[in-house]
């Protein structure tokens, strides 16, 4: 008997792409269960990874592209991608507080230096 070959191939998206390899990046999650949870093969996540780090993702040109749902009016975002936002700032408010405390932390110098200095007039 002769083996029968694939006539489907799956077609994944950009964006899923992206998602995926975004996912094998956590360092809690092996690539092995991210794939497997995804329905891929862990090689075509490796691919992807390895695609991704020099550039060249990219998505399937025969690929039709997809129609939004009328039903569905606001996108859905990607759970990683807010987190990373929120990161991001986080961290631009923690910078912002930290020059805050620096010119208060100088302030309080020059005031301390000041009072020490009027202390020694007064004598």
């Amino acid at each position: 008997m002769g083996q029968t070959k694939k006539r489907h191939y799956d077609r994944y998206t950009l964006s899923f792409k992206l998602q995926a390899v975004r996912l094998s990046n956590t360092l809690s999650v092996t690539s092995k269960e991210i794939a497997a949870a995804l329905g891929i093969h862990e090689v075509m996540l490796y691919r992807w990874r390895m695609e991704d780090k020099n550039g060249e993702l990219r998505e399937n040109q025969r690929m039709k592209a997809a129609t939004p749902s009328p039903k569905r009016r606001t996108p859905r975002t990607d759970p990683a991608k807010a987190k990373d936002d929120e990161l991001v700032k986080a961290n631009k408010r923690i910078k912002e507080l930290e020059k805050a405390l620096e010119l208060r932390t100088e302030e309080l110098d020059l005031l301390k230096k000041a009072q020490r200095f009027f202390e020694k007039k007064k004598r």
